[in-house]
């Protein structure tokens, strides 16, 4: 906004706030202001709140839906007095998704985010027939998810699976068209997700 003004150019690793957001006295953002305790205020009421918006744009609906629904949301509310569940209604009828998930995550309740990758097979044993790579959703809250790979031919590509392939369970699987075998396997390469452990987001594991 304002021609760049408020910026942070600074590239943001969104591991580094999973501490600060799913502590062991964190509380959920939608308890009362005057309820919550004095030490997670800061978090619950800005810093959090703030965040799961990014997360809601960068992740989930995109900058280009995202920043429609927020202006159809302030045309919708100006100078009256919406709920948070006002806000909710709004972005999901403009956008066309369903996002209770999300609400009730992270601003209902305090469920964290821990995605994995888990196994690489190829089929019949040979890498150039494909390859078919294993990820989880270890923790409640379900994200869409990215996942990098890597050749040791050199090749390298990614795939981008929404949020609904959790909804059969916490385990998926698909296939990989690769043509050498797989020299590394990365979710959520660009660490945009306050992921609570990220020692299971590489393939194989300890790189």
């Amino acid at each position: 906004f304002n021609n760049g003004e408020y910026a942070n150019t600074r590239p943001l690793n969104a591991s580094r706030l999973a501490k600060p957001f799913f502590n062991p006295n964190s509380e959920a953002i939608l308890n009362l202001p005057d309820v919550i305790q004095p030490y997670n205020l800061g978090i619950e009421a800005y810093y959090k709140p703030g965040f799961g918006l990014q997360l809601l744009r960068e992740n989930i609906l995109g900058p280009e839906r995202f920043d429609s629904a927020l202006r159809y949301y302030t045309h919708q509310w100006a100078f009256k007095h919406p709920t948070p569940y006002d806000f909710f209604h709004c972005i999901e009828n403009f956008s066309g998704e369903t996002l209770d998930w999300f609400w009730r995550g992270w601003f209902m309740e305090n469920w964290k985010i821990d995605q994995a990758v888990t196994n690489v097979q190829y089929i019949g044993d040979n890498p150039a027939n494909g390859s078919i790579i294993t990820i989880k959703n270890l923790e409640q809250l379900p994200m869409p998810t990215v996942v990098a790979v890597q050749e040791e031919n050199g090749n390298s590509n990614r795939v981008t699976l929404p949020v609904e392939v959790w909804q059969r369970g916490d385990t998926w699987q698909f296939v990989y068209k690769s043509t050498s075998k797989l020299q590394q396997v990365t979710v959520d390469p660009d660490q945009k997700l306050p992921d609570v452990d990220t020692t299971n987001n590489v393939w194989p594991a300890g790189r």
